[in-house]
């Protein structure tokens, strides 16, 4: 019988950790913007480097109107929420993943498109390209806030 409740109790355990891991990401996910807004300043981004050779002085100022609007509604979400401390330690591998994607930035500088099959062409590649190495940046971010946390509290 005690083999019995020995295994119960590590079940119970390994279920309660799981449950904390769970809560932990949640919750270092809720503190955080939004993958949806990090979306927006990805498209807007890609929109401006796409059409940066073709783009009027009357399109600029909307996109960056556009671009202002979100910032402030950005603003508006997250000033509602907590101030993250700051990491005691962290892997900084959303720093590398940061760093590639000002690469991309730079690389997709080069590249001169001026009739609408380019344009489109880097407006896919700039979105596809950044979104997942900025969204990398973001899970990295978390995971690092999370064990942070986790060894904070240890």
């Amino acid at each position: 019988m005690a083999d019995g409740q020995e295994r119960i109790d590590k079940l119970t355990a390994a279920e309660r950790l799981a449950s904390a891991d769970q809560a932990s990401n949640k919750m270092v996910a809720a503190g955080t913007s939004s993958r949806a807004t990090l979306f927006v300043y990805v498209v807007l981004g890609s929109i401006a480097m796409s059409l940066e050779h073709v783009l009027s002085p009357k399109m600029a100022l909307g996109l960056f109107a556009v671009a202002v609007v979100a910032a402030l509604v950005h603003y508006m979400i997250m000033r509602s929420r907590a101030t993250m401390r700051p990491l005691l330690s962290s892997s900084a591998t959303y720093g590398w993943y940061a760093f590639l994607a000002s690469m991309i930035v730079m690389c997709l500088r080069f590249w001169v498109a001026e009739d609408p099959w380019s344009i489109g062409a880097k407006l896919v590649v700039s979105c596809t390209a950044l979104w997942h190495l900025l969204s990398a940046a973001q899970t990295a971010w978390d995971k690092d806030r999370v064990q942070d946390a986790q060894e904070m509290a240890g």
